[in-house]
């Protein structure tokens, strides 16, 4: 899972009861600051100058200026400027002027103490558009921080989740549509989706348009829910729902809320793109894959053919040694044929899971006795083939069929590449240790494994480069099929002295006392 950093704070970053535009409270505050100016400027009126007076009003709206909007500032300085007038510049109790200067001094305030405050108050207002956008930024860098530390669209989504819930203080959820266009939810949703709510989501899926709360659609909602767009294509749907009791969406939130989808739908974009490009490059590697297993196929075919029908037609010939031989040639063209079509039945059954061992005990020493019978029989070969087991070797639960199978692939490949008169070393025992396990091994002393294929040596339509004409790579894949399906392991590595060796290992089981015979 990627690391979510900053994602569960105490406080949203984008919160939802910010400035409402010049409440009450701020008309109220404003008449009471210059309710106290106007009776403190009454009482030391007689000690100090009417004009001095005046800038103690204006010090108090500037002060209001920072602290209330732009209407109840607005209202403080025509308030001030009254009051001044009426009770501080002479004559008392009334809005007339005793002079030229006076006048002068109260009109000069009046602009400077509407100016001011409107230009304090538009400084304010900047400064809270400049917190926004740094809310926001500081928002959209957490987001994209967390998303770019996922490797899936699951772990994109649970980061997406986690960081929208930090940023507006609220629960969410989403939902994305499968191929049948049926919206799922995500495990990780904060915000558990019921019948009613599940059909507002499919309202908004089908639709395609914006509902729920805060919208005129569906306004008893608890959520607010989003489309997810890519295109004309409706890959989803997000729902917010706020911890609080707010009214509206603000400018803000709303901006906000548009840019964290933009970067999901981004995600989901690119997760398609990754799939699509995943799945050109498996049709194209299946493509080459089926014109190597024709071509491969068609050469192994094409030689027993030609063997069998060259074969027939010198039947014809009186000659009983001729005949003979012919018949051994048809012999040994049908074995190879059978022994391909065999290799292509197993990787079927393989891959489509219908194969199922029939696991039982086992006579390791049958089992070597048939595999050879069954290669002597297949082919002629030159090596000489050695079998080292303890005496006391016990039973093996196995599958006996699927076992010699094994072991007679295991041999043939030996005889395919080691050299003429080299021994070829077959192998039984139990190795004992952590785990007892019982193995059977076939080791060459042919050229070993070549580079291009230690890796995975067990991949199936895989030949080294120095490979004999014949065989489509199937030998070793079946018996790693043949292997794991009774329960084992098999490992390919280098024979001390030169050649290959090749391991195979399966459960050892202890049996009770087996008769004589």
């Amino acid at each position: 899972m990627p690391q979510i950093a900053d994602v569960r704070q105490k406080q949203s970053l984008i919160g939802w009861n910010e400035q409402k535009p010049s409440p009450v409270r701020e008309y109220i505050e404003t008449v009471v600051v210059i309710a106290g100016v106007t009776a403190m400027g009454w009482f030391i009126a007689s000690h100090t100058s009417h004009l001095a007076l005046g800038l103690v009003y204006l010090l108090a709206v500037i002060a209001l200026s920072l602290r209330v909007g732009r209407r109840p500032v607005l209202i403080a300085g025509i308030l001030s400027a009254l009051a001044w007038d009426f009770l501080i510049i002479p004559p008392h109790f009334s809005f007339l002027v005793g002079n030229f200067e006076d006048g002068m001094m109260l009109g000069t305030y009046c602009v400077v103490a509407l100016v001011a405050g409107q230009l304090t108050a538009r400084v304010k207002a900047q400064e809270l558009n400049e917190r926004r956008r740094e809310q926001r930024a500081t928002a959209l860098f957490h987001l994209t921080r967390a998303l770019a530390a996922t490797r899936t669209l699951d772990e994109a989504a649970t980061a997406f989740l986690g960081q929208v819930d930090a940023a507006f203080n609220a629960t969410s959820a989403l939902l994305f549509t499968e191929g049948s266009g049926v919206l799922v939810a995500h495990p990780t949703n904060s915000f558990l989706l019921h019948e009613a709510e599940r059909n507002i989501a499919d309202w908004v899926a089908s639709h395609r348009r914006e509902a729920g709360r805060f919208t005129p659609l569906f306004t008893s909602a608890t959520g607010f829910y989003l489309p997810l767009m890519l295109a004309e294509d409706c890959c989803g749907i997000f729902v917010l729902c706020p911890a609080t009791n707010a009214p509206t969406l603000s400018t803000v939130q709303r901006e906000l809320i548009g840019d964290f989808v933009a970067q999901l739908t981004l995600m989901i974009q690119h997760e398609r793109f990754r799939i699509a490009i995943e799945r050109e490059r498996i049709l194209a590697g299946s493509e080459e894959l089926q014109r190597a297993l024709l071509d491969s196929v068609a050469h192994e075919l094409k030689t027993p053919l030609a063997v069998l029908s060259t074969a027939v037609e010198k039947l014809n010939t009186p000659a009983e040694a001729v005949q003979q031989n012919m018949l051994n040639e048809i012999r040994t063209a049908t074995k190879r044929l059978t022994r391909l079509v065999n290799n292509l039945l197993n990787q079927s059954r393989l891959e489509s899971g219908v194969l199922r061992p029939r696991l039982d005990w086992c006579n390791v020493r049958d089992v070597f006795n048939a595999a050879l019978l069954e290669l002597r029989n297949t082919l002629s070969f030159e090596n000489r083939i050695t079998i080292t087991m303890p005496k006391d070797m016990p039973l093996l639960m196995a599958d006996a069929a699927l076992l010699e199978q094994i072991i007679f692939n295991l041999l043939l490949n030996a005889v395919s590449y080691a050299p003429a008169g080299t021994e070829i070393a077959l192998s039984a025992g139990i190795q004992n240790g952590a785990t007892a396990r019982s193995f059977v091994s076939v080791a060459d002393r042919g050229p070993g494994l070549p580079e291009e294929l230690r890796e995975n040596p067990f991949q199936k339509f895989q030949r080294p480069k120095s490979a004999r004409v014949g065989g489509l790579g199937l030998g070793l894949s079946v018996v790693r099929g043949f292997v794991v399906a009774q329960g084992g392991e098999v490992q390919a590595g280098d024979n001390p002295g030169g050649g290959a060796v090749f391991t195979v290992y399966l459960p050892h089981l202890l049996h009770g006392s087996v008769p004589n015979e």
